[in-house]
């Protein structure tokens, strides 16, 4: 079994030499490309240091390469798809990845992404975290579909998994300046309006909750993969929500954050993990005169951690007011996808506030 890192990417620099020669001693090869119109000088030399296997490709945009023709370039019967800014969690040196890969019927995994917001502090609250990559195939496999937008992730045909403890560490928060990150977050908005989603890269704007990186744990191959089961009625009947301060006013499409506590009293642990029926904090907006439905689907928040049985987590979960200023009623609840809401087998759990909403106040995504 091979595994192939590919890197693409027009900047490497001597800071970052460290975390990718970290990663040619994980996989069995690091394919690198290398953009040839925004290469940066020194770039080329230093993939050169790192591998043999260097190529370089053009393209008018940054992001509009050809992923399939670079993923035949790779040798591996798996491909990892890596960033220049980006190092890996202590347990990808352990095996037990490769005993998964080795058994596995899936043909693609998720990968927990942390943000880090120095070198070993990673942000906690939602969107920021749970962040899952579709980063890693099976490399040739009939009817992948690679991206060719901004935000687009890989489609591999088959069932996928996603690891619970092998993660990403993503350090573009503290390793790139203010300023660099507010050009990105121009440039994104050029590329896809309206989708920039400018809190990831300006989260010093929203004070998020942080913590320090977790301690390693050591792998166990049969639990790494654990989907989330269809949760019965009698198990939602046990769980119950606590919504601390909720703001009287918003400014229009503004971003605010609100604490949460689940209190499980039921024998599933509850998680977020794709692809299968995950579990999201979510919530509604209506009209409060009316009480006519505004947003049923309101932005998705995932667990993390994950939330034990018998026992309560603190989560701090992402708002989006609506787009139109007004009086409204904000519904908070608990969503298993492709399930129920919550509140459709246990009433007593949605959580409803008043919030005006007002024109030309506050921050928008």
């Amino acid at each position: 079994m091979q595994v192939s890192a590919l890197l693409k990417t027009h900047h490497l620099q001597e800071e970052v030499m460290p975390w990718m020669a970290e990663a040619t001693g994980i996989f069995d090869e690091l394919v690198i490309f290398i953009d040839e119109k925004r290469a940066t000088p020194g770039t080329l030399e230093y993939a050169r240091e790192l591998s043999p296997h260097v190529h370089s490709y053009y393209s008018e945009t940054w992001y509009g390469s050809d992923f399939a023709s670079m993923a035949r370039a790779c040798a591996g019967d798996w491909v990892f798809l890596f960033d220049y800014d980006e190092t890996l969690s202590p347990e990808w040196h352990q095996n037990g990845w490769r005993q998964i890969l080795e058994t596995t019927s899936a043909t693609h995994f998720w990968i927990p992404r942390r943000w880090m917001a120095s070198p070993d502090r990673y942000v906690i609250s939602n969107p920021w975290c749970p962040d899952f990559q579709h980063r890693f195939f099976r490399n040739n496999l009939e009817g992948t579909v690679f991206p060719s937008k901004l935000h687009q992730s890989t489609v591999v045909p088959g069932s996928g998994g996603c690891f619970q403890h092998l993660a990403v560490n993503h350090h573009v928060l503290w390793f790139c300046s203010r300023a660099a990150r507010e050009n990105k977050v121009r440039l994104y908005e050029q590329l896809l309006p309206g989708g920039a989603e400018g809190q990831y890269y300006l989260f010093e704007d929203h004070a998020p909750r942080q913590a320090k990186l977790p301690d390693p744990v050591e792998l166990d191959p049969s639990r790494e993969i654990s989907p989330m089961m269809r949760l019965s009625p009698e198990i939602i009947r046990d769980i119950s929500l606590e919504v601390g301060r909720v703001p009287e006013e918003a400014g229009v499409s503004e971003l605010f954050w609100v604490d949460v506590e689940v209190t499980n009293a039921g024998p599933e642990t509850l998680h977020s993990r794709p692809p299968v029926l995950p579990v999201h904090l979510s919530y509604h907006w209506l009209e409060k005169a009316t009480r006519r439905m505004c947003v049923w689907d309101g932005h998705r928040n995932g667990l993390f951690p994950d939330a034990p049985a018998h026992a309560t987590t603190l989560y701090t979960m992402m708002v989006v007011a609506p787009d139109q200023p007004g009086q409204y009623l904000l519904q908070i609840s608990i969503v298993q996808e492709e399930v129920c809401w919550f509140e459709q087998v246990q009433p007593g759990i949605l959580q409803e506030f008043a919030v005006s909403v007002i024109a030309g106040v506050g921050r928008t995504p």
